[in-house]
């Protein structure tokens, strides 16, 4: 990934944009699209990057809709059982779509029950830590946390989330045996990471931008398989624990049932929409990467991220 140089509009400006309409002038009913997350969050920030173009291409009012709670499958199985009209569709990741349903029984099956369009977005999760209070290096930080008397900390923002279990499953591998603090949202994780409350979080580029601007935050590791080309000093988490990898997509479903013709056309607009520069950019910009697939790809990568965090979902739970 090479970002462009371009000025984009800061985090925190973006994420505090209303939950309202992008007009257009039609007769078509507005078009929802459900975020099964609270507003300011990382899914619900890429979904306001979306909400724009997705607009002007369908010629069609876009309301982003924020339903959160149950790890994302209330706003989930909403779409689930709505009417396959083609005037609501989902902007979810894997938790609600694989992971969740893996671990435990939902009201919704997310592989017979929605139907997949394209994804959007993928961005590797990264060890974060505080610049002033935490250590230098992945290195150290893993040393430190197996010497350490009383027993290091990570946040997330829920039981359950990919955060979580990429700091569950870093902390069994790697052999430090850390505790996990949920808080309610990304930005309370923040705030206890600068603070010391927590000695680290896996976080997206997204949304710690800001902080990483102002020099209070430091990225010590990347959770993708080699180093990314924005943060070529970051080392991968994979060069200290051999196979680590976590992923963060973001992806569109419609309800079952919606027709091939509707289905298209949703599909079409977009991925018409992040194809566009502005939108492939700014996600660059933070180490994240616009990128679409077919809806058989899409299911593909639900049954892979199904095996893949299922188990760990479950020991993770039973070790609450």
């Amino acid at each position: 990934m090479k970002p462009d140089l371009f000025r984009a509009l800061p985090l925190l400006a973006l994420a505090g944009i209303p939950c309202g309409a992008v007009a257009q002038d039609t007769d078509r009913p507005p078009l929802r699209l459900v975020v099964p997350y609270s507003a300011g969050g990382t899914t619900d920030y890429v979904a306001r990057l979306l909400q724009k173009p997705l607009g002007e291409l369908l010629n069609q009012t876009v309301v982003i809709e924020n339903k959160p709670g149950a790890a994302g499958t209330i706003g989930t199985h909403l779409v689930a059982k709505a009417p396959p009209d083609g005037n609501t569709i989902v902007f979810g990741n894997q938790g609600p779509n694989a992971i969740v349903p893996a671990s435990r029984k939902t009201p919704y099956d997310p592989l017979d029950d929605l139907r997949p369009l394209t994804t959007v977005a993928f961005m590797p999760l990264m060890l974060m830590v505080s610049a002033e209070k935490g250590p230098a290096t992945l290195g150290e930080f893993m040393q430190q946390a197996r010497k350490a008397s009383v027993k290091w900390n990570y946040g997330s923002s829920g039981i359950g989330s990919l955060a979580h279990l990429t700091g569950y499953k870093f902390s069994h591998a790697g052999g430090l045996d850390m505790m996990h603090v949920p808080y309610q949202g990304g930005s309370a994780v923040l705030t206890a990471v600068m603070q010391g409350d927590v000695q680290g979080s896996f976080v997206s580029g997204l949304e710690t931008a800001s902080m990483m601007q102002s020099g209070k935050l430091r990225y010590l590791g990347v959770a993708s398989p080699r180093r990314i080309a924005t943060l070529p000093d970051v080392p991968a988490i994979a060069e200290e624990i051999p196979g680590f990898e976590s992923v963060l997509w973001f992806a569109v479903f419609a309800p079952k049932g919606t027709s091939d013709a509707t289905a298209q056309r949703l599909r079409t607009a977009v991925v018409k929409a992040v194809e566009r520069p502005e939108f492939q950019n700014y996600l660059a910009q933070r180490h994240a990467q616009a990128r679409t697939s077919t809806p058989q790809e899409l299911t593909q990568l639900i049954k892979q991220d199904m095996a893949r965090w299922g188990d760990t979902a479950r020991e993770a739970d039973s070790a609450k």
